[in-house]
């Protein structure tokens, strides 16, 4: 599995320096995500999902083919930092004699993946309103948990840990507005968590994690990245109006610096 998300990015590195194609572009995205996943477990203990926010380290880069002014498509290769938070409310009945305590810890849990999408614009691809829709394949390659309790904190890290689903394919729909911004809508199709069972100040829940789907929205920006030609100025090849305008300007600096 491993191999083959290496080929991926060696195929789409060899693209990015051999395209040429006047409706080809390259873009860089960045995101603010906001995830909501909500884990299963069918005993007495009382899990509630909180929305997790994750501004850094979500980046993609995208390489756009427009068909027409209303048809494009594009892929590309991305990094992204998604997870969930849980909170879980338990009463803690370890020490024996003891009045059970009523406690609270969280559960924080996420994965930096790499993913690689593919998806159809529609509408006014021209920078103008259009939308998205598409798929993408995630590898998730290194996860970290932090469980909060009795102002303690414990951490788990591992590097393709069999806590999650290495592969997880997601869904995805778009609202992109002009100058590049967009919202993007996801959902996975596969539970995030691949494991059962966690051990929380002396109590093993043994069916924590028995589901655990995931989703998130995320606000974003895409900008564009230009071409190297053979005198190494950057150019960007794209038939969309406002990069047009750019190129126009490009070739008017070039006039007037010819002139003087």
């Amino acid at each position: 599995m491993i191999r083959k998300s290496l080929v991926a990015l060696a195929l789409c590195t060899t693209l990015s320096f051999s395209t040429r194609a006047q409706n080809g572009y390259w873009m860089s995205a960045g995101e603010m995500i906001f995830s909501y996943g909500s884990v299963d477990a069918p005993s007495a203990v009382d899990i509630t999902p909180i929305v997790r926010w994750s501004p850094v380290f979500n980046f993609q880069g995208q390489y756009h083919y427009d068909f027409s002014k209303s048809v494009g498509i594009y892929t590309g290769l991305g990094i992204r930092n998604v997870g969930l938070i849980s909170r879980i409310d338990f009463v803690d009945s370890s020490d024996v004699g003891a009045t059970p305590i009523q406690k609270e810890a969280r559960v924080k849990e996420r994965s930096y993946s790499l993913g690689l999408p593919l998806a159809l614009k529609l509408g006014d691809v021209d920078n103008g309103t259009h939308f998205t829709i598409g798929a993408e394949a995630e590898l998730m390659f290194v996860y970290k948990r932090k469980i909060f309790v009795d102002d303690g904190k414990f951490k788990t890290y591992e590097w393709f840990s069999d806590n999650v689903n290495i592969f997880n394919p997601s869904a995805f729909a778009e609202v992109n507005f002009k100058h590049g911004v967009y919202i993007r809508f996801k959902y996975y199709l596969m539970d995030f968590l691949n494991y059962e069972g966690i051990e929380i100040s002396g109590m093993n829940i043994k069916d924590y994690g028995q589901k655990s789907p995931l989703f998130y929205v995320s606000i974003g920006s895409a900008d564009l990245v230009g071409d190297w030609d053979d005198e190494f100025t950057s150019k960007p090849q794209s038939t969309s109006a406002f990069f047009k305008t750019k190129k126009k300007d490009w070739k008017q600096m070039d006039a007037t610096a010819q002139v003087y």
